[in-house]
């Protein structure tokens, strides 16, 4: 785009979104500004660094796609000096070859997204459609004038819809309203079965989206639903074609109990363990705050009583679900000793309530399993301050944050697991020596009964 063309731009009344290019190859920045073009988006190019400040010191585009590695300033650097001259210009990260903590190093400073080439359409699209709807919400909430309207933005988002399907008569309980983050929030770890630094992203979804994931630079996202669970081996695990996403069932919980209904989670294989529990999650989600969306979004009431039963070593596992005013939990948890038996009920009707009762209850593990673990390929993650060890005499390496904290973590993966119906939940649970796979039979009756 000249000059010209671009002042001619500013004169117009109706004006398609503006998108930058900035790649040192040529080839990538007309093919990218090619497929923008044929998306109904205006598109300008820089090949560098300086290049890009100069033009958009004149334009100010809406959204800039950059790539990281770049002659001159690299693409850290160019996106620092972006964000000082046009912070309301949204970057979409672009490499080949970054690694997970660059591409959360320049989250860390203001940008949007990241994708990685080779690029296809759906990828760029999707990345533009998010940045320009961030844009949107950043604007909002300054009571800034919006060009785009959220109607257009939800046609460009490649398709993001919420899954559950609509309620069966009868199972439609209060509409609590749809909820997502305030802003885009980026956390760093380690993966408790991988043992691989992980990162994760909770990006802002508009309304009517739900709940999606996707793995860093695979950038079509899918629905987090029942029918995207691949393994429940220890963790809860979910897939759509080659993004997976495992140990999903802490953040879950979280996102269950503040009642967050659309969001985007990206990270690289597995969620980060933190510290066993649910409770970096809660701290995160209450740090950057809860923007009500209104709409609809209506609770699963559940109707009659549903049942799943097994028979394992350790006995008969059973997990109930009746009709009731709350959601409620009951666990009665029953190993050999130096464990004994735990039994707790919780009633989950606040978010106080799971943040007192469950959040900080942490996963655990028996010593005489480590072993097989590791032959499995699982468990190599584990450290001393992320999980509860148990030996023959005892808990090895913590002081339990409860007595029966066992018992109450068997909960926060239950509340956890529960949520991947897309909906929370109304009814009283009750639970015996039960896990991930008891769970996932569970929701698969109540998605039979509830959703249509």
């Amino acid at each position: 785009m000249s000059n010209r063309e671009m002042l001619k731009r500013k004169e117009d009344t109706v004006q398609r979104p503006l998108i930058m290019v900035v790649d040192d190859e040529s080839s990538i920045r007309s093919t990218l500004a090619s497929v923008l073009d044929d998306e109904n988006f205006d598109t300008i190019t820089a090949n560098d660094g300086v290049d890009a400040l100069e033009k958009i010191s004149q334009c100010q585009p809406d959204v800039v796609f950059l790539d990281i590695w770049m002659p001159g300033w690299d693409g850290i650097e160019t996106l620092e000096k972006i964000k000082q001259v046009a912070p309301d210009s949204e970057v979409v990260m672009m490499s080949g070859h970054a690694t997970i903590s660059t591409a959360l190093d320049a989250m860390k400073l203001g940008a949007a997204d990241f994708i990685e080439k080779p690029f296809d359409i759906e990828s760029v699209v999707g990345a533009a459609a998010r940045a320009l709807d961030r844009r949107q919400r950043s604007l909002h909430s300054r009571d800034a004038s919006v060009d785009a309207s959220s109607a257009d933005l939800k046609n460009l988002s490649s398709g993001l819809a919420s899954h559950p399907g609509l309620l069966s008569d009868g199972w439609k309980g209060r509409n609590l309203g749809q909820r997502t983050l305030k802003e885009s929030v980026i956390l760093y770890g380690q993966g408790l079965h991988t043992g691989m630094k992980s990162g994760l992203v909770l990006e802002p979804l508009p309304l009517n989206s739900g709940l999606h994931f996707t793995q860093m630079g695979i950038s079509r996202p899918a629905p987090i639903f029942v029918d995207s669970v691949d393994s429940t081996t220890l963790a809860t695990t979910v897939r759509s074609g080659t993004a997976e996403v495992s140990t999903i069932e802490h953040l879950m919980s979280a996102l269950h109990a503040f009642g967050v209904s659309n969001l985007l989670i990206k990270c690289n294989g597995e969620v980060p363990i933190f510290d066993g529990s649910a409770e970096q999650f809660c701290s995160v989600i209450e740090s950057v705050g809860i923007e009500e969306q209104g709409g609809d979004w209506f609770e699963i009431a559940v109707q009659e009583t549903l049942e799943v039963s097994a028979t394992q070593v350790t006995g008969i596992e059973t997990l109930t679900i009746a009709p009731a005013d709350t959601l409620s939990v009951s666990y009665e948890l029953s190993y050999p000793d130096p464990v004994g038996s735990q039994s707790v009920s919780v009633e989950l009707d606040s978010v106080e309530s799971f943040r007192k009762n469950i959040a900080s209850a942490r996963t655990f593990g028996f010593m005489k399993d480590v072993e097989r673990l590791y032959k499995a390929g699982l468990g190599a993650g584990a450290r001393l301050d992320n999980f509860i060890l148990i030996g023959d005499d005892g808990v090895l390496n913590t002081k339990l944050r409860f007595d029966d904290e066992l018992a109450r973590h068997k909960i926060l993966d239950i509340v956890g697991d529960l949520f991947l119906i897309g909906r929370p939940l109304r009814g009283a649970i009750t639970a015996k020596m039960t896990g991930h796979s008891d769970n996932i039979s569970l929701l698969r009756k109540i998605r039979e009964h509830a959703v249509t």
